[in-house]
């Protein structure tokens, strides 16, 4: 298993060192990190995501690459879809063969001049990337295995893998699937009505393949619809049929990918406008993947590494993971697919990794602690294991207890099925508090990375016995060169003390080629040098961490000239248990922030029975609707809110000064793919709640006679 561990000598105060003589006027040095040699990167590495899957196969032939639950009987309008408790699995041989007849296949249709655009002439050829690689192939499904078959594919045959997110909707479908083009699309058969409909506004779109098996009445419409769009429908049984015929297998062979040729376009989900085209090469995603490996948290030898596939496949850092796992001969189990039977999923396929994000892990946390805090033995036995773990923990660095492990934790660790060794949240912050509370009660490395779309998901990530790394985001990973620059009107130099401070700009082997048909925003972003101009606002610490600051667009500047980062006091603000997900807002011509909060049923009736003194049950929501913006309920909100700001140490202007509180999650249209709140989009949803909590000022307080003390 090509995984390299820590040297046993590993020095922890040389995380990452700057570079003598790189330093500049408003800049920092180079940084680096010295534990791994970069010449690992490639030394008997490979060098393209088809290398990579064909030597982990080579080696696992007859080891399962996938897992997943088989479904029994689908949904209806009554009753939930039944998913068997039994997984059924997929070898990397079997996977190897599948991956070969679905790209045979479509290098078969590209030959019979059946995906050139609509209207060219009989030997119309799709449209190629760039001019050193080959055409797109879009994929649009939840994650399952065919996701990745289809993936592998298209390396295998120097085509170039597009994504398409679950969660986009048509008017974002279309605009990839003509920007990118695509001339092919696999797709769920729940999304074909969809590509159907904007396939005449698609001139590029030829053929739709369906992973599933269509009904016949239900194919025969689907079919019908698609003939009269001058689009075929194929369905992925019948694909991999024809790809498999000896015929196509001796006219057809594979075409392994070079290093410098596009492996993939990543659609960033983007908070305003059409998303950008992330190009990135085979070069690149290997570079990242196999940096990765060197330190990754190590599996019992004789076990087989499995990750749980959960967070949407479309989105880089669960694809990049899901080729970490591949390049160390791992297990890709993927859930049902459904959020509300995560740990049910998380409990049957018994996972050893479980990369995550802070909206799923700040749940766990807000789980725990409502138990804590629910008092009586149990809560007490909880709270004294967990203080005693994390004491443990920073004198020691160790995250195991035997007492505490066997008498208490175990049913905690059982939550996530009972093996979990490595827990990776990314995405976006997390506090230091809430990867504690984890470490203590998973028993299991728990760390925090940071990186981007334009860098596959990865750059910098935590030492899980590093007790400083928490509230960091961990060293850059081998090959990465991080530097600061100075911006100057937030007033962050990379002469602050303690440490410097400024835009994280990020140089190295895996960074982003460009921005596919957007010369101007890769201008923007990528500078003479081939440095990336990340948009982050970061420090780094006397032994090389790095924490994440701010973010310069998340900055706004209230009425009195005071700069406020959105996204750092919303960190603090996520840490109340009441929130299931939430947005601080501040605009220019006010004098304070105000935090609009999307409650968690269980949490609200607790709070609304607390301060109110009526009764009311979690399944209720209309009842809690009714009552959950009741002003002793939001004055009671913004008193917890205050002693969060209080001992985080924000300033007063930090500090929430209205909130509204809904039950409803936010719509998808204010969110992206990975759930990030679109603030612009956002803002114009809640217009009139967000009028209303300014006009109300602090009168929500007058009649209590405390207005002051807020």
């Amino acid at each position: 298993m090509p995984v390299v561990p820590y040297p046993e000598d590993l020095d922890l105060t040389r995380q990452a060192v700057e570079e003598p003589g790189t330093a500049k006027q408003g800049q920092s040095g180079e940084f680096f990190e010295p534990i791994f040699p970069v010449s690992a990167l490639t030394q008997n590495q490979p060098l393209t995501i088809h290398e990579l899957f064909e030597q982990s196969a080579d080696r696992n032939p007859t080891k399962d690459l996938f897992r997943w639950r088989p479904i029994l009987a689908t949904a209806t309008p009554t009753s939930p879809a039944v998913f068997s408790p039994v997984l059924t699995g997929m070898t990397y041989l079997t996977a190897r063969e599948r991956r070969l007849n679905i790209g045979r296949a479509i290098v078969a249709l590209e030959q019979d001049g059946r995906l050139g655009p609509r209207g060219s002439d009989p030997s119309g050829r799709p449209e190629p990337i760039d001019e050193i690689s080959g055409y797109g192939v879009g994929i649009w499904s939840m994650n399952r295995a065919e996701w990745q078959l289809v993936d592998l594919a298209g390396h295998a045959f120097s085509l170039v893998g597009i994504p398409l997110y679950d969660t986009l909707g048509p008017n974002v479908v279309e605009y990839v699937i003509n920007h990118s083009p695509l001339s092919i699309v696999f797709t769920a058969s729940s999304h074909i009505p969809a590509l159907l409909k904007v396939a005449p506004k698609c001139p590029s779109l030829r053929v739709i393949v369906s992973m599933d098996t269509l009904m016949e009445r239900e194919g025969a419409v689907l079919k019908a619809w698609a003939e009269t769009t001058g689009v075929e429908l194929w369905e992925l049984p019948d694909f991999e049929i024809w790809g498999a015929k000896e015929g196509l297998k001796r006219k057809i062979q594979v075409r392994p990918p070079r290093p410098e040729q596009t492996a993939t376009i990543s659609y960033t989900s983007g908070t305003t406008g059409n998303p950008k085209g992330v190009v990135l090469t085979h070069s690149a995603v290997t570079h990242a993947v196999i940096a990765q490996s060197f330190g990754a948290a190590a599996v019992p030898e004789w076990e087989q590494p499995v990750m749980i596939s959960y967070l949407p496949l479309a989105h880089i850092f669960e694809r990049f993971m899901e080729l970490l796992v591949i390049h160390i001969d791992g297990v890709l189990a993927y859930t049902t697919g459904d959020p509300l039977r995560l740990l049910e999923d998380a409990q049957i396929i018994q996972p050893h990794l479980f990369p995550s994000v802070p909206r799923v892990l700040n749940r766990i946390h807000q789980a725990i602690m409502a138990q804590v805090n629910a008092g009586g033995v149990k809560g007490a036995l909880l709270s004294k294991a967990i203080n005693a773990k994390i004491q443990h923990y920073r004198k020691t660095g160790e995250v195991k207890h035997a007492i505490y492990d066997a008498l208490v934790f175990r049913k905690v660790r059982n939550l996530l099925g009972g093996r979990v060794l490595f827990i990776a949240s990314g995405s976006a912050p997390i506090s230091g508090e809430v990867l504690e509370v984890l470490k203590a009660c998973f028993s299991c490395d728990v760390t925090e990375g940071y990186g981007l779309t334009e860098t596959v998901g990865t750059c910098t990530s935590g030492i899980a016995w590093d007790v400083g790394h928490l509230g960091t985001t961990g060293y850059p990973r081998a090959g990465i060169k991080l530097k600061l620059v100075d911006v100057a009107e937030l007033n962050y130099t990379v002469n602050d003390k303690p440490y410097p401070r400024g835009e994280l700009l990020i140089g190295g082997p895996m960074i982003i080629s460009r921005y596919h048909r957007d010369p101007e925003n890769t201008k923007k972003a990528i500078d003479e040098d081939g440095w990336f101009h990340t948009g982050d606002i970061a420090a780094i610490d006397h032994v090389g961490r790095v924490k994440i600051v701010d973010r310069i667009k998340n900055v706004m500047k209230l009425s009195q000239g005071e700069y406020v980062a959105l996204e750092k006091v919303e960190g603090v603000y996520a840490l109340n248990p009441l929130f299931s997900t939430l947005l601080v807002h501040g605009d220019g011509l006010q004098s304070h922030i105000i935090l609009i909060g999307i409650c968690d049923p269980v949490q609200s009736a607790a709070l609304i029975q607390r301060v109110t003194g009526e009764k009311v049950d979690p399944t209720d929501l209309n009842k809690i609707k009714s009552l959950i913006n009741d002003k002793r309920v939001r004055r009671q909100v913004l008193r917890d809110l205050k002693k969060l700001s209080q001992k985080a140490g924000l300033t007063g202007f930090e500090t929430i000064k209205g909130v509204h509180l809904e039950v409803d999650p936010f719509p998808e249209h204010v969110l992206t793919p990975t759930l990030k709140v679109k603030r612009q989009a956002a803002a114009q949803h809640y217009k009139q709640v967000i009028d209303a909590v300014y006009a109300e000022g602090d009168s929500l307080f007058k009649d209590e006679a405390i207005s002051s003390r807020l």
